[in-house]
């Protein structure tokens, strides 16, 4: 009956223990971030001080660069823009050159530059510090950026921002010469696009936001090509299963490949599509963006694979406690099944933002600061799920027994992270938190090894000695032939004199746990007790009083007498 009913309610549990896993994770993530934020923010107004007092006394005047050059990642993302969409006039803004240089070779110097960025860059654009101090680097001079560098057929070149003085725009971020100094060399490595001479003209001139239109038709084609290939592996690996199934059973390995088929596609998906980016040179700036859709996708993915992975362990450990002696440990493998998917869900997070770009030293120093703060506002919470740690680990109660908590009898439906859920008997849901049921006096009906009987019967005060004799003899062999009563428990007493009645107490134990058996089985014993007690010729007492009432004669009756004749105007009688 428990596995049957694990069975039924398993497939709504799992979207809703999903949903609270995320919503508990995205809440501590904001939470930590928080305290991550304020600390970059610290160090953004601690870093701006020192370099405040080397200079003068005088304030500088604040100066905003149209171009987006106060830092060292809208240097590099502005550049990426305007050479991208053919801008390279406004992309040799991006340069430190002379005006000369600029008006000369500017053009020239940023198609060599945007070329050996798509083609040899080794660099993360999100990794770049949006900081207008730049950030300290070892062996980099303090007004320098290192921002990747460029590795091709062997060789290996920095690549460098500088941190110049610009009358109109004041201190903005450049391209070092050092870099630009290196391009005629590593651009003649550079072997050209040989998908670009074979393909029509137009695919090629035509543009959408910034990228050739072959790209968009080949990135949209590859959708259906990675999914071919995905389909193909998890295909070709499910042959081989079935392969390995006709030597050897083994129905865990069948179970979990219909969990994991699903979502290994979805990964497989991702991964084939973002080699094909990679293998085909789309831009830098095209394969960033697209990274982080792809990570998105990926930690999607890897969300859905574990959560499947850890729903089919639960399922298969909790329908083997369920159906063997290990029943006790079915509600502590559902907590741990809640547990371990709040921190799978975390983990993804934190490594998604890192692929993202986005430092998470910070955030996970913050996690403490923020696990301070969700301990004071959700202390509640905490002791519920530390009393429900405690229900399980001292095995109170387990799903699908019957317990008494209070006044309330009912059956353990589920045992959760905040409360208990109970059904009673008038089929209503009892919600008792965690917290209050650990300190509460529970009555555990289900582990009861037998079941009590016990009742008091009382038989008429007409009954002879050698009736009231019989009666407990016969009795006594009753409850001792009965094949669901302990002989061992079974005795049959007088036990005193009621008001109208002598009283014999009924004790023994049914050997059985159901209820429903019980409730029979007391039915039978008590039914023949009534025909043992009619066979002996008595009847069981009812309660009743008997009021004797009598006509008494003294003083105060003859003086009451005398004043009621007076009162109606009567002779006195003598």
């Amino acid at each position: 009956m428990h596995v049957e009913l694990w069975r039924v309610r398993r497939a709504g549990k799992n979207e809703s223990m999903m949903r609270g896993c995320l919503y508990i994770c995205f809440f501590v993530l904001f939470v930590a971030l928080l305290p991550a934020s304020s600390q970059n923010q610290a160090k953004k107004n601690s870093g701006h001080q020192p370099e405040k007092a080397q200079t003068t006394h005088a304030k500088e005047p604040e100066a905003s660069d149209p171009l987006g050059r106060t830092t060292p990642h809208g240097t590099l993302v502005g550049f990426l823009h305007a050479a991208q969409s053919g801008r390279y006039e406004e992309a040799s803004r991006y340069l430190q050159l002379s005006k000369s240089e600029r008006a000369k070779t500017g053009k020239e110097t940023a198609r060599q530059l945007v070329a050996l960025m798509d083609e040899a860059f080794v660099g993360r654009i999100g990794a770049v510090s949006d900081d207008p101090q730049g950030s300290h680097q070892p062996d980099v001079p303090h007004d320098h950026e290192r921002i990747g560098v460029f590795r091709l057929d062997g060789s290996k070149a920095d690549v460098d921002l500088v941190r110049v003085s610009d009358p109109v725009a004041g201190n903005i971020w450049l391209f070092s010469a050092q870099t630009l100094a290196d391009l005629p060399e590593l651009t003649g490595q550079l072997e050209g696009d040989q998908i670009e001479r074979n393909l029509p003209r137009f695919l090629v001139q035509e543009r959408v936001l910034g990228t050739p239109l072959w790209r968009w038709i080949a990135f949209l084609l590859l959708v259906p090509i990675s999914l071919f290939l995905a389909w193909g592996i998890v295909g070709f690996l499910h042959a081989g299963r079935r392969m390995w199934l006709r030597w050897r059973r083994h129905p865990v390995l069948r179970d979990y490949y219909k969990s994991l088929a699903p979502p290994a596609r979805l990964i497989l998906t991702v991964a084939f599509h973002w080699t094909g980016i990679v293998l085909l040179g789309y831009p830098l700036l095209f394969r960033d963006v697209y990274r982080r859709f792809a990570a998105l996708a990926l930690a999607v993915g890897a969300i859905w694979l574990v959560f499947r992975l850890i729903n089919r362990w639960a399922e298969e450990s909790r329908l083997k406690a369920l159906a063997g002696p290990g029943y006790r440990s079915a509600a502590i493998v559902l907590l741990g099944q809640r547990i371990f998917k709040v921190v799978v869900v975390i983990v993804v997070v934190l490594a998604t933002l890192s692929l993202l770009g986005v430092d998470i030293t910070t955030a996970v120093a913050g996690l403490g600061i923020g696990s301070i703060a969700i301990a004071f506002a959700a202390q509640k919470t905490l002791e519920n799920l530390l009393g429900g740690i405690s229900i399980l680990s001292d095995q109170v109660i387990r799903v699908g027994e019957t317990c008494q908590i209070g006044d309330t009898e009912g059956t353990v439906e589920d045992i959760s992270l905040r409360s208990t859920r109970i059904r009673t008997q008038d089929r209503t849901a009892l919600f008792v938190p965690n917290g209050q049921l650990a300190n509460m006096n529970v009555e555990n009906i289900t582990r009861r090894d037998k079941s009590l009987f016990h009742t008091k019967i009382g038989l008429r005060q007409e009954t002879t000695p050698q009736q009231l004799r019989s009666i407990l003899k016969d009795m006594l062999a009753l409850l001792k032939q009965h094949p669901k009563v302990d002989p061992e428990t079974a005795r049959v007493r007088f036990v005193g004199f009621g008001e109208s009645s002598f009283d014999i107490q009924v004790h023994c134990h049914i050997l059985t746990r159901e209820l429903a058996e019980f409730l029979a089985v007391r039915e039978a014993l008590l039914l023949e007790i009534m025909d043992l007690v009619a066979a002996a010729g008595v009847g069981f007492a009812m309660p009743s009083r008997a009021l004797y009432m009598t006509e008494e004669s003294g003083p105060e009756q003859q003086r009451a007498a005398a004043g009621k004749s007076k009162v109606i105007g009567m002779p006195e009688r003598s």
